[in-house]
């Protein structure tokens, strides 16, 4: 029993030993702690211009280390029903990666292992990759005939530099046919890649006779108006291009409507016209419309709205609310103009002329909710400015107020009472071709809250970006945009602005 005793001491004490010795080696009785500096959270970058992201991290363990790395990379805003994929740069520790990525935020990610214990340690830093194009302002403008995009790109401040004229057609060898209607930006349009569909941060040029998307990294034309439908509708009258939120995107042609149905997989090209009904009752919308989360158009023909949905054949009917001041359906009106007040509660206001009496005006309160429609009539009187009124813009989720011009002079008009103002005078000869309200809260010095007032002189346009103070415009412009011929629209662009930020409406 004794010599039993003996060796059952012994080897508890071998088993002690290897135990204490394995500690020391894996340290069981302590919790590894892999420590990792010199990585930022961000890192901006300009792409394709021979510009390296260089990250040269220190790694530390409180356990003896040897350890090997892993530096990747993923992309953010991928198309639905897409995974991420964490592609491989390099495996050193140190990173000095030349940027020829999309203008996008991208993830970078590293990984320290500690080859003797298998314990890892990740970090991730946004990198937010530009162009010389991701930053600036873009003014939609025309010549009378052609259109065409000037850029005015952003340095320092939301306040720009020197423009690059014409910068559309200087990169794809074309301008647009027509007038310049509107200009709308989207961060996922599809596109046709070798590895199947992913989003691109596009922008929809329009004028009254095409339409082109391009990407903001290059500018380079995606799709054209003969490759942006299915099948190329024979006229070529296009009005706006729209989005409904995380779910479709509608062009209006010729009065019809056509939709890409962008929760599925999609090549970026628009489907065929949609039936008014079963009966393909003839309809033609008008370019003003309201749209979020539900898209609402008015068919000039028969004096009705309308809604629709992505992937649907037809236009939906809407019924008429349960109390409105005006029937939704046959109402025998014109549309002067309709655009979106606020998103949350879904509101619009509309100015309506009656067909039979023309002298009769209304500035309407649109209130939808899904297929039932609440309107509610405010008369204007030939006395009102507004009456009188043209380029018609409400303050996006801002103030109560609408700005209209009336020849050379911008007026407001108070929604609630009523309330006219005279808000600034553009000088003698100069025309008023584009009032609109644009908006973006990200980081400062970017951020702005600006009435954007376009006017012609001559050959010459200038954009007048105004501070507002209670809806009050400032007596000078913040800023004024110049170049030539005639503006139509205007938007600022950069990594963070989606497609939402603006309203889609006039």
């Amino acid at each position: 029993m004794r010599h039993l005793y003996i060796l059952a001491l012994l080897l508890f004490t071998v088993m002690v030993s290897s135990c204490k010795k394995n500690n020391s080696d894996l340290h069981f009785d302590e919790e590894e702690v892999i420590t990792v500096t010199g990585i930022a959270s961000n890192y901006s970058i300009i792409t394709l211009k021979g510009n390296y992201v260089t990250i040269n991290p220190a790694v530390s363990s409180n356990m003896d280390s040897d350890f090997e790395y892993f530096w990747g990379i993923y992309e953010t805003n991928v198309a639905n029903g897409t995974t991420p994929r964490l592609d491989t740069i390099t495996k050193t520790k140190d990173l000095n990666y030349e940027v020829k990525l999309g203008a996008k935020d991208w993830v970078l990610v590293f990984r320290a292992t500690n080859k003797k214990t298998g314990y890892s340690k990740y970090m991730n830093a946004t990198l937010s990759v530009g162009t010389e194009f991701t930053n600036g302002w873009y003014v939609l403008k025309d010549d009378g005939s052609q259109t065409d995009l000037d850029f005015f790109p952003t340095q320092q401040s939301i306040v720009p530099g020197s423009p690059r004229e014409n910068i559309f057609s200087a990169l794809n060898g074309r301008k647009l046919a027509g007038k310049a209607t509107i200009l709308n930006f989207y961060e996922d349009y599809k596109i046709v890649t070798p590895v199947g569909a992913a989003n691109a941060r596009s922008l929809f040029l329009v004028s009254d006779q095409d339409i082109s998307t391009v990407d903001v990294s290059t500018l380079k034309e995606i799709r054209g108006f003969s490759s942006l439908f299915v099948e190329e509708p024979a006229v070529k009258k296009p009005a706006v291009v729209t989005c409904q939120i995380f779910t479709a995107f509608y062009a209006i042609n010729d009065g019809q409507l056509h939709s890409i149905l962008n929760v599925t997989a999609n090549n970026g090209r628009f489907g065929g016209r949609k039936l008014k009904d079963n009966q393909n009752t003839p309809y033609n919308l008008s370019k003003y419309h309201l749209i979020y989360t539900t898209p609402y158009f008015f068919d000039e023909t028969s004096c009705s709205f309308v809604s629709a949905a992505g992937g649907s054949n037809y236009l939906t009917p809407v019924v008429d609310d349960a109390v409105t001041d005006l029937p939704s359906n046959n109402n025998n009106k014109k549309m002067v103009y309709m655009g979106l007040k606020t998103q949350s509660p879904f509101v619009g206001y509309a100015i309506f002329q009656d067909k039979t009496n023309p002298a009769t005006k209304t500035l309407s309160t649109i209130t939808p909710n899904l297929t039932k429609f609440k309107i509610v009539n405010e008369n204007l009187l030939a006395t009102d400015k507004i009456y009188n009124g043209s380029n018609f813009a409400l303050l996006f989720q801002d103030e109560s107020l609408i700005y209209f011009s009336v020849g050379n002079q911008i007026w407001s008009r108070n929604l609630s009472n009523k309330f006219e103002q005279l808000q600034y005078t553009l000088q003698a000869g100069e025309e008023v071709t584009a009032i609109r309200h644009r908006k973006y809260t990200g980081a400062a010095p970017y951020s702005f809250n600006y009435v954007m007032v376009s006017s012609k002189i001559g050959g010459n346009y200038k954009v007048r970006m105004f501070i507002k103070s209670s809806g009050n415009l400032s007596a000078a412009p913040a800023f004024t945009l110049e170049g030539k011929g005639a503006a139509a629209d205007a938007l600022y662009i950069e990594p963070n602005i989606i497609g939402f930020t603006y309203p889609n409406t006039f």
